[in-house]
């Protein structure tokens, strides 16, 4: 029984983890998003001011490092809900496991 306790507890461990490194993944794309909504209203800005055009460009580069950077984040949160979900069945299976051989104790010092 202590194997299936500890087998448990690893599968529990690992679904927070999960759920912490999700919303973790989330709360940086949020802090992305914020960055280039305040990017692109800056370079509009900058562009209807006539600014120098190296100055644009440089705002450019920096919002396709945003872009290429949510890409990354977006492939990393699918993993880790991949993950997340993966340990959600370890958990399930490892409870519903749990529960039959309780049941057939039960069922065995009962008869």
């Amino acid at each position: 029984m202590k194997v299936t306790n500890h087998i448990q507890a690893a599968f529990r461990r690992q679904l927070e983890e999960r759920r912490q490194e999700i919303a973790g993944l989330e709360y940086l794309a949020k802090s992305l998003h914020q960055q280039q909504a305040k990017l692109d209203s800056q370079q509009k800005a900058a562009e209807a001011a006539g600014s120098a055009p190296h100055h644009i460009a440089a705002m450019a580069e920096r919002r396709a490092r945003i872009v290429q950077s949510l890409a990354e984040i977006d492939a990393k949160i699918q993993q880790a809900r991949d993950g997340l979900s993966e340990a959600y069945h370890g958990v399930r299976r490892s409870e519903i496991a749990a529960s039959a051989r309780a049941e057939r104790n039960r069922r065995r010092h009962a008869g």
